[in-house]
């Protein structure tokens, strides 16, 4: 596949640590790589932990210790002057600039103020992947995540590379900071995709956004070793998540409580949380508190999450928001019985309520806890379920997807 000094495609991700947007990004540079493109994955922040190995033949450039560099070395009191009137310039002017200028084009006046205010607000991130692009230019890029979206952007302004941008989480309840927000209508223009996981989360830029090129880009799965059903005999439930609020993993463990005070048949099952994070000491004291803690396995992060899928009956996603969760694809494709709740569409996208898995509100401990009861006291529910559950997840497959994924991406 011939073409220019740089790659044939190349994916952008603030770093490589913990997260389902990393894992998707690794399946995919492998995926493409093995099957003849030129493939490079740059991560941008600086100080972070690598916990996704990369196959062989993938390119991993990390802008992490350059990023550090340029806001050391530049004056702090230029850096906060420069972020604060931007700031004030999008919050007053940004939403009337919206259509007034083009990407690619860099000789109106209005247009390189704007970008000076995209550049006071992103900082120094979508310069150094400017010049990265300069020396290696990209054919095809792919980037993940709401603030990692908006760098690549602003560094493709005046470029032609095809940019393909990824959101991951319903946006109506978007985190990012008010200024980051209003960069969103303004630098998108750029991006000649935009894409999510999950039809809520397009649907929520279909409301936020006035975007053309709109399009579903479903999340891949990894190889699921399957073999024949042993939820009706495994016991323990199991989650893998970040330990952070979003993910609601304290909701879980107050759930676990109460189904152990209301199971007589509780003595072999425990709950097991996969995934780390700046909550996991305070959850930990949670477990305590409610008496469990010598029921709850904390194990971290895991590279390898075959052998807890094997060994669990249930799967518990309690998460108060999220996109299209890879863990639950996982545990679907691997035969095991699901609880999610009704917080976000994404799950409920692949989890219809007592066919392949359970359904219960959101932020609702209770409901959870009699979900978990029933599949721990219910065998063959789980079993039914598990089946189904996997009959489902034959859609994510890449030879299903592949079509998908070349057409948004242009490399057909």
């Amino acid at each position: 596949m011939s073409g220019s000094a740089g790659s044939d495609l190349c994916l952008v991700l603030p770093h490589l640590g913990a997260g389902g947007a990393q894992k998707v990004a690794v399946l995919a540079a492998e995926h493409f790589q093995q099957v003849g493109y030129r493939v490079e994955l740059i991560t941008l922040l600086p100080d972070q932990e690598v916990l996704h190995v990369l196959p062989l033949g993938v390119n991993h450039i990390d802008l992490g210790a350059s990023l550090h560099r340029a806001i050391t070395q530049q004056s702090r009191w230029s850096r906060v002057l420069h972020r604060w009137l931007a700031r004030l310039c999008v919050s007053v002017a940004g939403s009337s600039m919206v259509g007034r200028i083009t990407p690619r084009i860099d000789a109106d006046w209005i247009q390189r103020w704007m970008l000076w205010c995209c550049r006071g607000i992103v900082g120094p991130r979508a310069d150094l992947l400017m010049a990265h692009w300069r020396d290696h230019p990209p054919r095809r890029v792919l980037s993940f995540l709401s603030k990692t979206n908006l760098v690549a952007c602003l560094a493709l302004w005046s470029k032609e590379a095809h940019l393909v941008v990824s959101e991951r989480n319903d946006l109506r309840r978007d985190a990012l900071p008010a200024e980051w927000r209003a960069l969103r209508p303004l630098l998108f223009q750029r991006a000649d995709v935009v894409t999510a996981n999950a039809q809520g989360t397009l649907d929520s830029l279909r409301a936020i956004t006035s975007l053309k090129h709109l399009m579903l880009l479903p999340n891949p799965l990894p190889r699921v070793a399957v073999g024949p059903s042993k939820v009706g005999q495994n016991y323990g439930f199991l989650t893998i998540a970040r330990a952070v609020q979003q993910k609601g993993l304290d909701l879980l463990i107050e759930a676990f409580a109460v189904v152990l005070d209301g199971s007589e048949s509780m003595d072999s099952w425990s709950l097991t949380l996969v995934g780390d994070g700046p909550e996991r000491v305070g959850l930990e004291a949670l477990a305590e508190r409610c008496g469990v803690r010598h029921r709850v396995r904390f194990l971290g992060h895991c590279h390898d999450v075959h052998a807890e899928l094997a060994a669990a009956a249930v799967f518990v996603l309690p998460s108060r928001k999220e996109g299209m969760p890879n863990a639950l694809l996982e545990a679907m494709a691997a035969g095991l019985a699901v609880i999610v709740n009704d917080a976000s569409p994404g799950p409920l996208e692949f989890v219809t309520h007592g066919q392949n898995g359970l359904v219960v509100p959101h932020d609702d401990a209770a409901a959870l806890a009699r979900a978990m009861l029933r599949l721990q006291t219910d065998p063959q529910l789980r079993i039914r379920l598990g089946l189904a559950a996997q009959d489902r997840l034959k859609s994510q497959d890449w030879p299903v997807l592949e079509p998908i994924w070349k057409a948004v991406l242009a490399m057909e």
